[in-house]
Formats: structure tokens, sequence, C-alpha cells
């Protein structure tokens, strides 16, 4: 017994810790992928549904109101219903457009 090296109990130990720092990252890559850091779409979605509703703000003249203003296909909420153009003017009020007219402008409207 005397002079009996542990160095065998090193290796699973060390195996275990690399297998629980993969499992760490595929967990974090997992949610990712998912929506789950980021929303489900998130931004991607609100910026599609942005440029979308740009398009037809514009061809209506620029004046509409926000919320006649329907983009269909496009439920960035998740509220089963689609977006208005004044869902997406919430979603970058604080942010990004602070104003109805500064969102008008992001939109191309004079």
């Amino acid at each position: 017994m005397v002079g009996l090296s542990k160095k065998g109990i090193s290796l699973p130990v060390e195996m275990i810790v690399i297998i629980a720092i993969a499992v760490l990252v595929l967990v974090v890559v997992a949610a990712l992928f998912s929506g789950g850091i980021i929303g489900p779409g998130g931004t991607i979605c609100y910026q599609n549904a942005f440029n979308q509703g740009c398009d037809i703000l514009k061809t209506r003249g620029c004046q509409t109101p926000l919320s006649n203003i329907v983009i269909t296909k496009s439920d960035c909420d998740s509220n089963k219903v689609d977006d208005t153009l004044n869902d997406v003017y919430n979603y970058y009020k604080n942010s990004k457009y602070p104003t109805d007219v500064d969102f008008r402008k992001g939109c191309g409207c004079p």
C-alpha cells in the first residue's frame, strides 16, 4: 500500500470536467438556435416586418396610421395574430426610433 500512485483517479475526474463543459456548450448553442436567449425570431423577425411594413407605408403615402398597416404572415410577438406596423414601432420605440416621426423617417418617409 505504501507508494501507491493516485494517478488512476485523475483521468475520470478530468473526463467528467470535459464532458460537463461540452454539455454546457451544447446547451448554450441549442438555446441560441431555439430562441431561448434572444426570443423566438427576435430581431430578425422584427427587421423583416419593418422592411415589409415600411414598403406598405410608403406606397400609401407615409401618413397612414401605423396600426392600419397589417403585415401578413408576420407574428413576431407570437400572439397568433399578424403584426401591424404599430407592433413593430413598439418593439423599436425604446431603442432605435423613440418617436413616431423618427420611425417613419427610418422607413424612408419625409
